[in-house]
């Protein structure tokens, strides 16, 4: 008897303080280091790192989002388990703080050589701030 593919992909999404979601879906797009990875149900093993950016998944016709920042992602056939540095939901992000943060950010980088070894760390605030604005948009 031929195995047949699954359908459906068991997504996990854990920080180190919690479990951020736990969902099956039809569909994962990753913040992969090298551009967004698509993660269908029977997708070929692979251990992926992961950039701050979106995190989309896919139930039926509805996509959810959620900001992840830098981390790991183990994709098997049937299962695609995140391991992020931190990970925010929709209705866990203020708009008006996430500006705040970009602004401050953009601010501080202005005044930083890409040598100074706080630049990246002010670079990765601002992605994560950017991340968080824009997930209000789609």
């Amino acid at each position: 008897m031929a195995d047949t593919l699954p359908t459906r992909i068991s997504l996990t999404v854990v920080t180190r303080e919690r479990k951020v979601v736990d969902v099956e879906v039809e569909e994962v797009v990753l913040p992969g280091l090298d551009g967004e990875l698509g993660i269908l149900p029977g997708h070929t093993p692979l251990l992926a790192m992961l950039k701050i950016g979106q995190l989309r998944y896919r139930v039926g016709n509805a996509v959810h989002r959620l900001v992840i920042s830098w981390g790991f992602a183990e994709v098997l056939p049937d299962r695609v388990i995140v391991l992020a540095e931190r990970g925010m939901l929709p209705d866990e992000i203020d708009p008006a703080a996430a500006e705040r943060e970009r602004r401050e950010a953009e601010r501080e980088m202005a005044y930083l050589s890409s040598h100074d070894p706080e630049f990246a760390n002010v670079e990765a605030k601002l992605e994560e701030a950017v991340a968080m604005i824009n997930i209000h948009h789609g």
